[in-house]
């Protein structure tokens, strides 16, 4: 009998075993917060999209971007754009040495329904160089599979294939 009367019996908690649950439940509270501890995947694909897409075709350089419309704000003008949530700009660049190289692009874009878009490239003279640009309609998130072909005015070819994350 002694036995089930220890068995049943409770110790009172001490101060050191109080304070100690304490803590353990303020940082279970802390680790429930509302503030992401590692960077959001909209962050992510923020920093994907920055990165460009570069190739080579003899001695001209050819760098490609993804930029949604909506962060060009007032430069979309530019470009001859209405901004808009559903749409991207995918700007391509030829350039040789400090000039700009002719060159003509053509390419698709392909999200991860498997839906292809043409892409039909127009040379845009933006005051700072000669971009070549095309809008693609992607409702984020979700990710753009690009395939660029850059003809040099020699008939020189190279291709550009890259993915870009499309944040919400």
């Amino acid at each position: 009998m002694p036995r089930v009367a220890a068995a049943n019996s409770r110790q009172p908690m001490t101060e050191s075993a109080r304070a100690g649950l304490a803590a353990l439940l303020a940082l279970l509270a802390a680790a429930c917060g509302h503030e992401p501890a590692a960077p959001s995947n909209g962050a992510a694909a923020t920093s994907n999209m920055a990165m460009p897409a570069q190739a080579s075709v003899g001695d001209i350089e050819v760098t490609a971007s993804v930029v949604p419309s909506l962060q060009l704000g007032a430069a979309a003008a530019r470009y001859g754009v209405e901004p808009a949530a559903d749409r991207v700009l995918v700007l391509v660049a030829a350039r040789g040495g400090d000039a700009d190289a002719p060159a003509q692009v053509s390419g698709h874009a392909r999200d991860l329904r498997g839906v292809r878009q043409v892409l039909r490239f127009d040379a845009v003279d933006t005051g700072s160089g000669v971009e070549h640009v095309a809008v693609a309609r992607v409702a984020g998130p979700d990710t753009l599979r690009l395939e660029l072909e850059v003809t040099a005015e020699d008939g020189a070819r190279t291709s550009l294939r890259f993915n870009r994350d499309i944040p919400r």
